[in-house]
């Protein structure tokens, strides 16, 4: 498979520097003269530049440029081990990181990564998953695509892992042995629930992934507390989508939804910030009045949520991803299969509307009666 963008910058980079163009303390070619070179966008030159920054190859002076840091590129082992990383995305919000935080650990502990990409597409997974075991890797982290569904191919991963040390990152399928690194969002989900009913809403709704097993984690956690605090977990207030959905069918969907019932809940849960992003551009078309009218709160406190002051809990991202290297190295090492659960936290913004009782429907059996 192509390599993507960044990476083959990235490795031209070491390359130039592992030859001698580009020894310690010598300035590498500027974003423009890059991007010149490649015809590729500023953006993805930033985010060559930003990963070797973080590996260690280069140092950025504010107002002078990128120069070699040679003093930690000496302590890199020669002769580095390979994992191989399937993930769904690449500069989708959170990925960045999380690739960072792969290759970091990797590199400090004398491995390289090699990283391809599915677009969350089932047959571009097989067909990395069939490239990547030409090259016999000592390991692989896999970010599989529809984990909520039965897919086929958890019977390819089931045989690669007795042949290879495999481990799944943001998700695995259900009753398949393979170690798994992911958020634990069953936890988060019920963290951002009891803060909805502590903040006075007794309606409230969520918009959820159908086919990846997060979403069914976030509905696990949103139901429980919602069960324990003796409110109505009502079909009318979730709303399922799928990964592939386009943004029309989407914006149809949940307009059908809101006004067939959703639009009695007070607040809603949304799968991430991207979702609530759409969510929020829809509310705005039908004139409703955010986040008086309905509350938002969303999952993985990215830069979205902080432009849009969304209430969101938070994602490891780095975290993540150094915990998956991490794993993967010990897995290698000793054959242990180990798990590894981020923490999530809240991050309040302005989304959250506090309600009186009366307002948010709190008024015993006329509240059951409205969802009937």
């Amino acid at each position: 498979m192509e390599s993507p963008k960044y990476l083959i910058v990235q490795e031209w980079i070491k390359s130039e520097i592992n030859k001698g163009t580009y020894t310690n303390g010598d300035k590498i070619p500027s974003e423009n003269e890059l991007m010149e070179r490649f015809g590729f966008s500023r953006q993805t030159i930033r985010l060559a530049i930003s990963h070797l920054e973080n590996m260690g190859y280069l140092e950025k002076i504010k107002g002078s440029g990128t120069y070699v840091n040679v003093r930690s590129t000496n302590n890199v082992p020669i002769d580095m081990k390979n994992i191989g990383v399937i993930l769904r995305h690449l500069d989708y919000y959170i990925y960045p990181e999380i690739i960072t935080g792969i290759e970091r650990t990797l590199m400090q502990n004398g491995y390289t990564m090699t990283l391809s990409i599915t677009h969350d597409k089932v047959d571009t997974e097989i067909s990395a998953l069939n490239s990547l075991m030409e090259k016999k890797p000592d390991g692989i982290i896999a970010e599989p695509c529809k984990t909520a569904m039965p897919m086929p191919v958890r019977d390819m991963y089931r045989n690669i892992a007795s042949k290879t040390p495999l481990l799944f990152i943001n998700g695995g399928y259900f009753g398949v042995d393979i170690p798994v690194v992911e958020m634990d969002y069953v936890k988060a989900a019920e963290k951002a629930a009891n803060y909805l009913i502590e903040m006075g809403h007794r309606s409230i709704g969520a918009i959820l992934k159908s086919d990846d097993i997060d979403g069914h984690k976030k509905y696990e956690g949103f139901s429980r507390i919602l069960i324990e605090n003796k409110l109505p977990v009502n079909d009318k207030n979730v709303l399922w989508f799928t990964s592939d959905m386009s943004h029309e069918v989407f914006t149809a969907m949940f307009k059908q939804a809101y006004f067939s019932g959703l639009n009695q809940a007070t607040a809603l849960l949304c799968h991430d910030d991207k979702t609530a992003e759409e969510i929020i551009s829809i509310l705005k078309d039908i004139n409703v009045k955010l986040f008086d009218d309905i509350s938002i709160i969303s999952f993985d406190n990215s830069q979205t949520a902080e432009i849009l002051g969304l209430t969101s809990m938070t994602h490891g991202k780095a975290e993540l991803g150094a915990k998956a290297a991490e794993l993967i190295i010990k897995q290698i090492k000793t054959g242990d299969k180990i798990s590894g659960v981020i923490n999530s936290e809240l991050v309040t913004r302005n989304s959250v509307h506090k309600r009186s009782f009366s307002s948010s429907w709190d008024t015993g059996s006329d509240l059951y009666e409205i969802f009937e």
